[in-house]
C-alpha cells in the first residue's frame, strides 16, 4: 500500500509508509499491533485518518488517491486477511 501511495503522491516510499503508520496511530492509538488490523480497519484508516492527513497536507487529488488506495486494498484483501491470522 505504501508503494501505491508513494506513486499517487509522488513522494518516497518510506514517506508514504510513514503517512500510513501515522494514520494507523491516529485511528487506533499507539498500542494496537499491526498484525491485529483487518480489512475493515484498513478501510477505516484510508477513508478517515489518511484522508484527513492528506487534507491537512493540501493534496489536490485526494478523492483519486483514496479511490486508488481502496482499490489496492480490495486487490490485496486476501494477503491482509492471511497476515492477520
Amino acid at each position: 500500500m505504501g508503494e501505491n501511495l508513494a506513486k499517487n503522491l509522488n513522494i518516497s516510499p518510506p514517506a508514504a509508509r510513514g503517512l500510513i503508520k501515522l494514520s494507523i496511530k491516529d485511528e487506533f492509538g499507539p498500542f494496537k499491533p499491526m498484525t491485529q488490523l483487518n480489512y475493515e480497519d484498513f478501510r477505516a484508516i484510508i477513508t478517515q485518518s489518511l484522508k484527513k492527513r492528506l487534507l491537512n497536507l493540501e493534496v489536490v487529488n485526494i478523492e483519486d488517491v483514496i479511490s486508488n488506495m481502496l482499490e489496492d486494498l480490495n486487490q490485496n484483501q486476501s494477503v491482509i486477511t492471511m497476515a492477520g491470522v
